[in-house]
């Protein structure tokens, strides 16, 4: 089951990913401009942003695997809207539909009551190890189909048969929670009002950061959006706090010893964005007539993030050991100094594909680290019955952060692309870093203010599981 899910995640990341290295085709095709081609892909995060919170409330009420069912139809038909878009609203949509990515919130639902405690955190490890894996496969596979002559349409039939496989992975491996049985017979309502405003919060956000150095850092209408974004957030957030049934529980989220958690997710999704287009544009970058980038095709340059798949697998092995040795307070911060001086060598090392290579390796140790880390530890601490629903804050919140860092890298594109090669400048690069490497600091901020109460290892750990295992046969 637990590779099942691994499974799951990795088609997640394989459906955001993909199509950063068929961004050349699809602007040629459609005559899209490169910041229409960057709404192409941010449209599958704002849309998991705004869709998880409704659809783990779901989970909790009416049975995690129903909605599994339901999420993994509609990325099917995503990618069959996207293969075939006559043009960029059309494109749009159907990659807003690969955004319906619930699958981590709804599994963690379902490991919260049927797995014990050391096998729960075994399997969040493979989870996180699936999504390093995804990295790797997403732009290799986009790459590979620009290497052989195909085209971004044959890119995403083939993400929605591999979708249809993970279907049929979790209809025979993908069990069901007791969520069902818990409300049967109570009331059913959602209240959408909150997460509407927190849509359209993230979406201005957007907006207003990625068009900031095209219509100016200080114009009325980056200004407008930008703020506006900020308190339509701020508003969705009082009224899921005022909710008698909210989609997103607050009074979970500001909590000493949940709040940092989900605060990771920042740390993660914002520098993650700016890496991959990052490292994606430098090494396909022509070294020739410009005199820097690797040149390298597609296809070459996924194989820079191989190395992350290993740290990811590695990470994946060595996190619950550090877990059961030390606090999980001790392993973000430990692993945010690690991605942080990641981020600061490649702002000043990113020429030296030596150096970007083993840079790729710590980040993914980092990354899986932090993830799992977190992740365990908001499984833990969620209330009984609600572990889509608790899950779903710090999924919602990846995902915009992913959002808010392609809207940034927009808007450094947009600042550091020379209007002759149409190709990002040197210092673009440099700045790209730079900036990514302020955000990783959130993470060693999170792990500092993490209750030194919450311990992911007890002495009688094995102790407690062993009536759950007898009870789960």
């Amino acid at each position: 089951m637990a590779i099942t899910f691994s499974f799951l995640q990795m088609m997640n990341e394989v459906g955001a990913l993909m199509s950063i290295p068929l961004y050349g085709q699809m602007s040629a095709d459609l005559a899209l401009t490169p910041s229409q081609v960057t709404w192409a892909l941010m449209a599958t995060t704002l849309m998991g942003s705004v869709s998880i919170a409704i659809i783990a409330k779901a989970g909790d009420i009416l049975g995690h695997r129903r909605m599994m069912y339901l999420c993994l139809v509609l990325i099917v038909v995503g990618y069959g809207i996207a293969a075939f878009a006559p043009n960029l609203v059309t494109l749009i949509a159907g990659r807003a539909l690969l955004g319906i990515t619930a699958g981590q919130a709804l599994c963690v639902g379902i490991m919260n009551d049927r797995l014990s405690i050391p096998n729960r955190k075994r399997a969040v490890a493979y989870i996180a190890a699936g999504q390093a894996a995804g990295v790797f496969i997403g732009f290799a596979l986009g790459g590979a189909f620009v290497a052989a002559g195909l085209t971004w349409r044959h890119a995403f039939v083939f993400g929605g048969l591999l979708t249809l496989l993970a279907l049929l992975g979790f209809w025979f491996w993908g069990k069901d929670s007791d969520a069902i049985e818990r409300n049967r017979g109570q009331k059913k309502s959602f209240d959408v009002v909150g997460v509407v405003l927190l849509g359209l919060g993230v979406t201005a956000l957007c907006i207003g950061i990625s068009q900031s150095m095209t219509w100016g850092p200080t114009a009325s209408l980056t200004l407008g959006f930008t703020l506006g974004g900020v308190l339509l957030i701020a508003a969705a957030l009082y009224w899921e706090s005022k909710s008698k049934d909210p989609l997103l529980p607050i009074s979970d989220l500001f909590s000493r010893r949940l709040l940092p958690a989900y605060g990771v997710f920042i740390s993660m999704g914002i520098p993650s964005m700016l890496l991959f287009n990052m490292i994606m544009g430098y090494a396909m970058t022509p070294a020739a007539p410009l005199g820097y980038g690797f040149g390298l095709s597609p296809l070459q340059a996924a194989f820079i993030f191989l190395p992350e798949v290993a740290a990811g697998f590695l990470a994946a092995r060595l996190v619950t050991r550090w877990l059961a040795r030390t606090t999980a307070r001790n392993v973000l911060v430990g692993a945010g100094v690690v991605m942080l001086a990641s981020f600061v060598t490649l702002t000043f090392g990113h020429t030296s594909l030596a150096v970007v290579v083993v840079v790729i390796f710590f980040y993914g140790m980092a990354y899986t680290t932090l993830m799992t880390t977190a992740v365990s530890v908001i499984a833990v601490e969620a209330r009984e019955g609600k572990g889509a629903g608790t899950a779903s804050i710090y999924i919602a919140v990846a995902l915009a952060a992913s959002s808010v860092g392609t809207a940034i890298y927009s808007a450094v594109a947009g600042w550091g692309t020379d209007p002759e090669t149409l190709a990002l400048r040197p210092e673009t690069f440099t700045m790209g870093f730079g900036v990514a490497s302020v955000f990783t600091c959130v993470a060693i901020v999170c792990g500092l203010a993490l209750s030194r109460d919450i311990k992911l290892a007890r002495p009688d750990e094995d102790n407690q599981a062993a009536p759950l295992r007898s009870t789960l046969k």
